[in-house]
Parts: structure tokens; sequence; C-alpha cells
């Protein structure tokens, strides 16, 4: 059995509740198996982190019923199964602790999964569900940088409260939700703290369970769509690209152009509940990021591929009310075509020699004004520049087994 706890004894209502997790979803085993308990007085919930590593109050886990108990318990495993420590790290904890409870608690409410407080779902944070993780986060940064007045939920305004219990499933789940470690948490385990579960057992578990809900669907016939698409995404990796591209381009969207700013072109229609009709308030405008797409031209890169990805990037903008044109850059070794355009039909791809992106991208930094947002089309068979252009996110739409450099955020596409 994967992350065996010879020796960790747990208290009796959270093996209660882990023995009857397994009995309705024995899929999950090897993962409610895996998790090391660690008491910790004055926590007053329950919580994991990264190395699968259970923190829970003594004194609290009797105030919760079983059915509770094991309710914190699948949610915490959801947040281990999803890699969310892995995904998250680099944003901001507080904010991908929520947005991954949005992830995961709609999939939860429709099994019927008991909470020990009220659940952060999409709806609570103004969003649809069945969104990634990372979508919820841009979406709450937006609503992060809203003054205070906007954030809170009344008659006149659907803003939700970024507000929630400390509680799993409330925006309080640990390190295994957020890849950053709280401040109650144990140090990694190679440091001398309680024994975890390192990155390649974590792994191996993921693996042990996609496979044991597939066995389990193949012979019974009951397991929830979420896992039964997780599992083959798992084992047979099928990575919805636009999704992602679409996830991508939607935070750094939200990230280069902060949230807001205010403008007297259209004034507030709040002015006159502030009870100063003399008074004109400005109202929040949300400017969109001047976006340049970098196309690599190249022998290797057929039309297809790139047609297909400016078709993806157009219908994107188009989603998110991009109404400027974007500036299109047709790269090989040379620009061999750099133009502004409305629509993909405007674009020609022209050149067809060798490829060298540094040429591509120093030419989009030196546009008027400067794109805040890059996308590189390319197979990935080119020099790279050692370091990101200056003030410019920079996304690469990478086909085939071409490499990218670690400091842009990759979208892979099998060519």
């Amino acid at each position: 059995m994967f992350g065996g706890v010879a020796g960790m004894i747990f208290p009796l209502e959270l093996q209660a509740a882990r023995i009857r997790l397994v009995k309705e979803r024995p899929y999950l085993a090897s993962a409610a198996w895996a998790l090391r308990p660690v008491p910790k007085r004055g926590l007053k919930t329950m919580a994991v982190d990264m190395y699968w590593r259970l923190y829970y109050d003594p004194s609290g886990l009797s105030q919760w019923p079983v059915e509770v108990i094991e309710g914190a318990l699948y949610h915490e495993i959801c947040h281990l199964l999803r890699n969310h420590s892995e995904r998250m790290k680099d944003f901001n904890p507080r904010l991908s602790n929520i947005a991954t409870d949005a992830e995961i608690n709609d999939d939860l409410i429709r099994e019927g999964v008991k909470f020990p407080a009220q659940p952060v779902t999409p709806d609570h944070i103004g969003q649809p569900e069945s969104l990634l993780a990372e979508e919820y986060y841009a979406a709450l940064e937006k609503q992060e940088q809203l003054p205070l007045v906007y954030q809170k939920k009344n008659q006149t305004s659907g803003s939700p409260v970024l507000n929630f219990s400390p509680r799993p499933g409330s925006g309080l789940s640990g390190s295994c939700a957020t890849g950053q470690m709280a401040s109650w948490g144990d140090q990694p385990p190679s440091n001398g703290s309680p024994s975890g579960v390192g990155l390649t057992e974590g792994e191996l578990i993921r693996r042990n369970v996609a496979q044991q809900i597939r066995e389990h669907a193949r012979s019974q016939g009951s397991v929830p769509g979420h896992w039964f698409r997780w599992a083959g995404d798992k084992l047979q990796p099928k990575v919805d690209w636009r999704k992602r591209l679409a996830a991508a381009i939607r935070f750094a969207a939200a990230d280069t152009t902060g949230a807001t700013d205010y403008s007297y072109c259209r004034p507030s229609r709040r002015h006159r509940q502030i009870g100063k009709e003399n008074v004109i308030f400005p109202s929040l405008r949300c400017p969109l990021p001047s976006v340049a797409v970098v196309a690599d031209t190249s022998g290797s890169m057929s039309e297809k591929m790139l047609s297909q990805a400016l078709a993806e990037i157009s219908g994107i903008l188009r989603f998110l009310a991009q109404k400027e044109k974007i500036c299109v850059l047709a790269v090989d070794q040379t620009v061999e075509f750099c133009r502004r355009v409305f629509r993909p039909e405007q674009i020609r791809l022209t050149g067809g020699g060798g490829t060298d992106m540094r040429v591509g991208l120093e030419a989009a930094a030196r546009l008027k004004p400067l794109p805040q947002l890059g996308i590189v089309i390319t197979d990935g068979q080119t020099p790279w520049p050692d370091h990101p252009p200056q003030r410019m996110k920079v996304i690469v739409i990478l086909f085939g087994d071409g490499t990218a450099p670690d400091w842009a955020d990759i979208i892979h596409i099998k060519a």
C-alpha cells in the first residue's frame, strides 16, 4: 500500500471518517491511507500540506460529525490528487486557496458531500462552474483590486465578498492547495520534521488512484464523472490546449492591466446612492492589454499549425472583448511581416527559412506602444533570449518536441 503509516495512530474520529470514505469510494484508498497524522493544538480546523501530512486539532474533532470529517478529508485529498501545490505555488496563497476550492467544490456538492462550513463555490466568487483553478484565480485577482465598497455584496452590486470561514473547503486547506507552507505547518520532511510523502511517491499515488478509478468504473460503473475524466488525463494525457491557452491569456490579461482605473468619461451610476447629487464620481474601467503575436514561419512550421493557433487566439481575445488591433509578426531569421490586424485573414505568413525567436521578441519589444502580452507560436527549434522582454508577459504555444524558456508560460501542443 502506498504511503504506509506504520507507527502513526489516527484519532478514532479521523479513522472512522477515513474508513467511511474508503468504503464509499474504494478507488481513493491509496490516497486516504497515505495521509500522515500530525496533531496541532490550537489549529481549530483540519488541513493538509503538500507532503500529505494531515494536521488536526485534537480538541476540535469531537465538534464535527463523522460525515463532516469525511467530507473534509475528501476535499483535502482532491487538492493532493489534482496537484494544486505544484500548479499554484507561484501565486498569492490566499487567493490560490479560494480558487482551488472553487475548482473542487462544485464537483463535491453534486456528490452530496457535507462540509464543516459554507464551502467556496464558483457562484460565491461570481464565476461559472467547471473552470480551472488558474481561471478562478485570475478572476479573484481582478476582484481583489477593486475598492472595498465594490467588493461587498449588497442590493446594488453583485460583486462577491472574498471572506470565508477558516475551514477545509472554505479557504483554508494548507499547502496542498497553495504550494506554500502555512505558518503552522512543519518544515519539509528532510529537515527533521515529521515524515511525509515526497514528490515522486506522491505522483505514484496519483497514478495508482487513477488506475483504481479506471478499474472501478469497468467493474462497478459508479465513478463520478470528474474522477473518470481526471483518471483518463492522468493515465493517457490529452491536454485540452485550447482551455489551457484560454486560462493563460485570461490570467495574463488580468495581471498586466491591473483590474481597474477610474475614469470620468462615464460617471458612476452610484453617485445618487451616496447622497451627493451635485458631485460627479468617476466610474471604474478595465483597460485591455495590447497584444503582439510572434508567429514562427520557418520551414518546419506548417500553415495548418499556424492558422489553428491564430484562430484560437483570435477567438479568445474576442471573448475577452479585445477591440484593439493585434500586432502580428511573421518571423524566421528576420521579421518578414509586421502589421496590426483585426482579423486572422489579414495576416500574411511569409518566410520559410531558419528561425531566431530572439529577433522576433526584440522586434515585439520595440513596438509602440509596447505590448503587455506577447504570444509566440513556434515548434521551439530556435534560440531564445536569456531573459524575458521587459514589462511584457510571454506565452509560448509550443508545437512538437522543441524547447522554450522557463521564464515563459508554455502551452504544449502535439504537432
